[in-house]
């Protein structure tokens, strides 16, 4: 794994962390839109892992 996809892992984890600590829904759909941002970041840095299913 690559320095960068461990670093967005971490802010997913972290912001996943986060949404499940609290209750409102304001915040949870805002914290649901950065890891869905960020988890497509992490495909763009490897597409062809993406094609094929591999980690």
């Amino acid at each position: 794994m690559c320095e960068q996809c461990k670093e967005l892992d971490d802010k997913i984890e972290h912001y996943e962390r986060v949404a499940s600590r609290i209750s409102d829904a304001q915040t949870i759909a805002g914290l649901k839109k950065l890891v869905a941002d960020l988890q497509r970041k992490r495909v763009a840095l490897h597409p062809e892992r993406a094609q094929d299913g591999a980690e």
